[in-house]
């Protein structure tokens, strides 16, 4: 099959839904279908057409910058042109541009796949009001538009904002998770502290993520473990369009200095590593920007338990697998009770590594993505 994704960030930006389109990507792509995507030039160093696993990515220059979206006039050709020699059009939401692509892909009579990984909550200003408006508007554009939709869990799509309007189209695939390689060893470019415990945070340091309150929950954690604790947090510390909430975070992380060990960006073969490190997982996330984290899977798959929010989506994996509790989100205290809990009584909490590649099998996943794509389209694989 020859299938075009668009997406507004793609490799080497790092986020949960680029790591998804990825995987996703290179794995049909290692099945013998063509693959190709079309993303944004999103820093000007990078190459606006590159072969990466068998997938010929596209990269559209923009003019100016505007939040996280970008102003990019020749976007329209190049969707034009790369439509026309792809049988399935996949658009990957939230993405501002993603409705010039669905729109040209329904003109030119093309099967239109929409994958609905979150929806976008911004920080409260009027600006940032308008912004989310205005994307939930083209978004559901592109929904409108879709011949199909897919999303990670029911449990999000029922809680969503616009997904029930759109019902008799859902399609629920959990995320493309591999096992990561816990013998894959780095040297981390960072001292790590010899802590009894050591409490990890896979993440970029973004708004929905609530990193925040897991910092405000470190006193709760002093007067129960003592000194016998660090943080370490893998990811990317100032992402794009992260300025804001950067600073308004920052005197937390002076304050915890000592408790807290930025990692920087690990890339995906590296993350197993990271993993073997920590005892526990914390996602403290605080509104639907964040749908799943599959951080969680991959932690599970490597026998450490997770702490997450009791959030649509990203109560998921814990409720399936019972390997780990869930908190009312941006309750400091309840983070720090379950993160107590857990740590003092992890072996309860792992699972069989078999029982959990059963729930989260990465060729399920990507099975389920060519039947949905045949269905579609009738064109046969390497076609």
């Amino acid at each position: 099959m020859k299938i075009l994704f668009t997406i507004s960030y793609y490799y080497p930006y790092v986020s949960g839904l680029t790591i998804y389109v990825q995987r996703l990507a290179e794995s049909l792509a290692s099945r013998g279908h063509r693959i190709e995507i079309l993303t944004t030039q999103h820093e000007k160093k990078l190459s606006t057409k590159e072969m990466q696993s068998r997938v010929a990515i596209t990269r559209a220059p923009f003019i100016f910058k505007f939040s996280k979206g970008f102003f990019m006039p020749g976007y329209m050709f190049k969707v034009i042109n790369m439509i026309k020699r792809n049988g399935i059009l996949v658009v990957n939401l939230p993405q501002a541009e993603g409705f010039i692509s669905a729109i040209t892909g329904k003109l030119m009579r093309k099967k239109v796949i929409s994958i609905y990984h979150c929806e976008v909550v911004l920080p409260k200003s009027i600006l940032n009001f308008f912004i989310n408006n205005l994307l939930h508007i083209l978004n559901s554009i592109v929904l409108l538009l879709s011949d199909k939709i897919i999303t990670y869990t029911k449990d999000y799509a029922d809680h969503s904002r616009v997904l029930p309007y759109f019902s008799k189209k859902l399609n629920f695939i959990y995320p493309p998770i591999p096992m990561p390689d816990t013998d894959f060893k780095i040297t981390w470019k960072t001292k790590i502290p010899n802590q009894k415990y050591k409490i990890g945070v896979a993440a970029r340091i973004a708004a929905e993520k609530g990193i925040e309150y897991l910092f405000e929950a470190i006193p709760y954690l002093e007067k129960k473990l003592g000194k016998t604790f660090v943080i370490l947090i893998a990811g990317p510390e100032k992402p794009v369009g992260e300025e804001n909430y950067w600073n308004k975070i920052s005197p937390l992380i002076d304050k915890y200095r000592g408790y807290v060990v930025f990692l920087g960006s690990v890339n995906s073969e590296q993350m197993g590593s990271f993993y073997s490190l920590i005892d526990l997982l914390v996602l403290p996330s605080v509104n639907s920007t964040e749908a799943f984290g599959m951080v969680q899977v991959e932690a599970m798959f490597c026998g450490v338990p997770v702490v997450a929010s009791d959030l649509p989506g990203i109560r998921v994996p814990i409720k399936e697998t019972g390997m780990g509790e869930l908190v009312n989100p941006k309750d400091t205290e309840d983070l720090a009770d379950k993160i107590i809990k857990v740590l003092t009584n992890k072996k309860k909490y792992v699972k069989n590594k078999k029982t959990l590649a059963k729930i989260f099998k990465l060729d399920d996943a990507i099975n389920m993505y060519e039947k949905l794509f045949r269905s579609l389209d009738d064109i046969s694989i390497g076609e």
